[in-house]
């Protein structure tokens, strides 16, 4: 037991679910930057994207749900969950990385794999009647894992949202070739 009351959240089988990235899309993270990824992840307070959480609020109200993704280790989630209450980030369902110190280097925590791309289409197939609004940012592979959900399910991913941060990945070749 994890000593504490975990929320359930029931979905239904038809309406609108946004998929969030967190790292750099719902909290500052600088996950280009090692060093203050560790920073921002380990030794400092977790700090919300501004306006975020009352983008996400606006769009509860007509009624959407939300599923979390993240690369991160699930042992991040109650600091995650403490940093999206106290912001006013509707709650939702969190999808993180599985990860055990023996399997893994600390280096490895911090690559990001296709997992996400794996729990987003999973999430898609699960709710074959749900319209999907996909919302990432220019720093990893948002916009290539999401032009991939939309390619292979074009009648469930509605819109795809990318939060463009200044940086070398942020190249309009890019994007046409992601969407």
């Amino acid at each position: 037991s994890l000593g504490r009351h975990v929320p359930v959240h029931l979905v239904e089988p038809q309406g609108v679910s946004i998929i969030s990235d967190i790292d750099d899309t719902l909290k500052h993270s600088h996950v280009m930057c090692r060093r203050t990824l560790l920073a921002n992840t380990f030794l400092k307070e977790f700090e919300p994207i501004a306006g975020m959480a009352q983008l996400f609020q606006a769009w509860e109200a007509q009624g959407a749900v939300f599923h979390y993704v993240s690369s991160c280790p699930w042992q991040l989630y109650p600091h995650l969950q403490a940093l999206f209450g106290a912001s006013g980030f509707p709650s939702g369902s969190f999808h993180l990385r599985a990860f055990r110190l023996r399997d893994h280097l600390l280096r490895k925590l911090l690559l990001r794999s296709s997992a996400k791309a794996v729990v987003i289409h999973s999430l898609l197939k699960l709710f074959p009647q749900r319209r999907f609004v996909l919302v990432g940012d220019s720093v990893e592979a948002d916009p290539e894992i999401y032009g991939a959900a939309a390619r292979h399910f074009p009648d469930q991913v509605q819109q795809i949202l990318i939060r463009s941060l200044p940086g070398p990945k942020n190249d309009p070749n890019r994007y046409a070739a992601a969407f």
